[in-house]
């Protein structure tokens, strides 16, 4: 799952939008990978469609994936790295250490901030959550379900598995990505509640929140 992610990153970036002002920044952290756009998009048809696409190339692993969909500005930081640190190679993420390393994250900023809060907010399970108040500017036939909390903002889910867009046909297209239909998708679900290895908890989001039928 982590290879079928990381390569359809890369085939996105590099195939689909591989220059400015359209092009990806990407930073990875463990299992998971923060995604930036180049400039402000007023209209956020664009993200949800990248995050939709990755989401279903990886399901034919037969594992999930979440994202939290967030704004904000990223800013680069090392520049602020101390010469003793950075040395010679201030672009580089590892720094020595003698007979170690020392990893770096080249970036900080609201976004990073912003995306975090969301995908710890989420409800556990396999969801694309943003806020609620976003929602606005996503086309409005769009599968979006409110998630009931207590908690401000407010957050939505949006139903990666069934929803229909062409920009999303578009860059599965051009990327060369598995695109399951959400039939097929539907059934990797149910494959995935049967052989028991996910949470109740888990199991019943995917059900409420993305429309997958009981088994």
């Amino acid at each position: 799952a982590l290879q079928a992610l990381m390569e359809g990153i890369t085939r996105i970036a590099r195939v689909v939008y591989p220059q400015s002002p359209d092009r990806l920044f990407i930073y990875q952290c463990g299992d998971a990978f923060l995604v930036q756009s180049d400039f402000y998009e007023p209209s956020l048809e664009r993200g949800i469609a990248i995050t939709t696409a990755l989401m279903r190339h990886v399901a034919p692993t037969g594992r999930f994936t979440s994202a939290g969909f967030a704004e904000g500005e990223l800013s680069g930081i090392t520049s602020l790295y101390p010469e003793y640190v950075v040395g010679k190679w201030p672009k580089s993420l590892e720094v020595d250490v003698g007979a170690g390393i020392m990893f770096v994250f080249p970036v900080m900023g609201q976004g990073l901030i912003r995306s975090a809060g969301i995908a710890k907010r989420a409800p556990r399970g396999p969801l694309l959550v943003m806020e609620t108040s976003k929602c606005a500017r996503l086309p409005s036939e769009w599968p979006i379900r409110n998630i009931e909390s207590e908690h401000e903002p407010a957050l939505s889910a949006i139903d990666w598995v069934h929803l229909e867009s062409p920009l999303l046909r578009e860059i599965q297209t051009k990327a060369e990505l598995r695109a399951p239909s959400p039939a097929e998708i539907e059934s990797m679900f149910q494959e995935y509640f049967r052989r028991g290895e996910a949470p109740q908890k888990w199991v019943s989001n995917a059900h409420h929140y993305l429309a997958i039928p009981s088994v």
